[in-house]
């Protein structure tokens, strides 16, 4: 009959996040205030306050309200625009629960100018959910639709997926409080997953408590009884009594489906004793559209007429829609039944105005468009942000490109230049060995010539000392041409050697590291044959005839392995 009436409380716990433990309030509020007095800065003051404020909401949301207003008042005389921030959204929150709407809107939107101004998204996105769950409080959906769906916006670009989750819960209590379980379930699930994600306990409490509503709704009051019965633990062992409130209306609901009227009655009066201390009158019309219900079942029409017009007064009095439209429902049959024509058509009258009031029909359509939009508007984001990646991937890409190009540009000139170089030093020791070679050969040059002056002289000495009578002058001149033989061709030897060594040096360790059975004799011969001497002139540095030294290149061809005619053992040679 009620259906989603009591997801207005359940509301409330959308706008008031941050995690709590079990504490004494009195206690820790004479704690708060003792430090705060103690301290002189200002700053510090206001930071206290709003760390308590947090502590105290979900457990004392009169002292917390209180808080925050202190440290908002500390403020006024101070200039930190993110503490008045903070301050105002916990304000706006806590008076949207304790049904201050219209108190509770102002602040919401005197946050969302200064969100704006200090470029503050989170705190902007929670503007919008302090508007959105007071248009829902007052069934104006449309409204409440395009604010929770603006700060589901809003803290997906940031990143914020605590908020995410509180913005799809609130869209997932609009839809229900609609009527469209589809949806909402949607909506919940998406929250409870990332509440499951977070590891966060109090916010899978939380979820499971909305999803009990739908399993009701489905006809599995058994799991949702199962569902409530986790989240009380919950919410007792934190000290949570504002949610205890919510789970024992719910469970009340679940127990009433059932037809176990005990235990639906005393959750309610649970219910009602904690929204009582807390003076959160709109919620507690809730209550007594369920409790008018419950009496009606009892056949005890006293106390249905009471708590009916209990709800219908506490829904005129916070312009609670949705609450005013389901009571004066139950105001209009109740007067049908007992005679009451005049009656019974004003409440009429009235239902039809709340039902054109709220606007079902539209805000359903609203909700689609909505969920067009942000789908829509989260595909551009997404693709925005894969476009983003691409072109970050060209760029560098690109980069990669380029600089590998110019690595290999200079890595190909240098290679360039290192063969420029190479060729240079090449030519250049070419150069210079044709240069020494030229050197060595006119070395030799004037070796033979020497030693041909030295053979001319030697054969007039031999001339001279076959003239000669005398004996002893035969023998002096004879010792004389055999000296200067022998020392002339060591000496024309030693010289060439030299000058071959410095011209062609480790040229003898090669050779004969590939042929070491060469002798003396024949390493001469190879060294000569290196500077391609003609037959005659070696035969004029070594004293041999023609046909000795051929006999001596046909032996050293042999060694040198030589076999083939065609190997040119000049050519040979002149490559070790």
């Amino acid at each position: 009959m009620f259906r989603g009436i009591f997801l207005f409380l359940i509301l409330f716990c959308t706008i008031l996040p941050g995690t709590v433990y079990p504490l004494d309030p009195i206690r820790y509020t004479d704690s708060i205030e003792r430090i705060v007095r103690q301290t002189t800065d200002k700053k510090r003051q206001i930071e206290l306050l709003l760390t308590a404020t947090k502590k105290l909401r979900l457990t004392d949301p009169d002292q917390a309200l209180e808080l925050a207003s202190r440290a908002f008042s500390i403020e006024s005389s101070a200039d930190y625009p993110e503490l008045r921030l903070q301050a105002m959204l916990d304000m706006g929150s806590i008076m949207a629960f304790k049904s201050k709407f219209t108190s509770g809107l102002k602040m919401a939107l005197q946050s969302k100018e200064l969100a704006i101004k200090l470029d503050n998204k989170k705190a902007l996105a929670e503007s919008f959910m302090i508007v959105g769950t007071i248009m829902d409080y007052q069934g104006n959906y449309i409204n409440s639709y395009e604010s929770q769906f603006e700060a589901l916006r809003l803290f997906e670009s940031i990143g914020d997926q605590e908020g995410i989750m509180k913005a799809q819960n609130g869209i997932g209590s609009i839809c229900y409080s609609q009527g469209d379980y589809k949806k909402s379930l949607i909506y919940y699930s998406k929250a409870l997953a990332i509440a499951r994600n977070l590891h966060d306990t109090m916010q899978v409490a939380r979820e499971l408590s909305n999803l009990g509503i739908l399993l009701i709704d489905q006809g599995q009051i058994t799991k949702a009884i199962e569902y409530y019965n986790e989240a009380i633990s919950i919410h007792s062992h934190l000290g949570l009594k504002t949610r205890l409130a919510v789970n024992y209306l719910s469970l009340g609901v679940a127990f009433f489906k059932l037809k176990e009227y005990d235990s639906a009655f005393s959750n309610y009066q649970k219910s009602i004793v904690l929204l009582s201390e807390f003076k959160s009158w709109h919620s507690l019309a809730t209550v007594y559209l369920h409790l008018s219900e419950y009496y009606l079942s009892m056949k005890d029409k006293k106390n249905e007429l009471k708590y009916i017009r209990l709800a219908y007064t506490e829904g005129k009095k916070y312009k609670l829609k949705k609450v005013v439209f389901q009571a004066a429902g139950v105001l209009n049959k109740y007067y049908l039944s007992h005679g009451n024509i005049d009656s019974a058509y004003k409440y009429s009258l009235i239902q039809n105005a709340e039902k054109d009031s709220i606007e079902f029909e539209k805000s359903a359509g609203k909700l689609a468009l909505l969920e067009m939009e942000y789908d829509y508007d989260k595909k551009l984001r997404d693709d925005k942000l894969q476009q983003q990646w691409k072109d970050f991937f060209i760029i560098i890409f690109t980069i990669v490109v380029v600089a590998g190009l110019i690595i290999s540009f200079l890595f190909l000139s240098r290679q360039i230049i290192k063969v420029k170089n190479i060729r240079l030093e090449k030519k250049q020791l070419s150069d210079e060995l044709e240069f020494k070679n030229k050197e060595l050969t006119i070395n030799v040059i004037n070796l033979l010539k020497k030693n041909e002056f030295l053979v001319e002289h030697t054969d007039r000495l031999i001339e001279i000392q076959q003239k000669a009578k005398e004996e002893d002058i035969k023998t002096d001149i004879l010792n004389l041409i055999t000296g200067l033989q022998r020392g002339s061709g060591e000496h024309i030897w030693d010289e060439f050697e030299f000058r071959f060594k410095q011209v062609h040096s480790g040229f003898y360790d090669r050779l004969l590291s590939k042929f070491p059975d060469l002798s003396s004799n024949e390493l001469k011969l190879c060294a000569l044959l290196k500077l391609n001497l003609s037959t005659k002139e070696i035969c004029e540095l070594t004293g041999q005839r023609a046909a000795s030294l051929d006999v001596a290149r046909s032996r050293l061809r042999k060694k040198l392995g030589l076999t083939s005619s065609q190997t040119n053992l000049v050519t040979f040679l002149s490559q070790i």
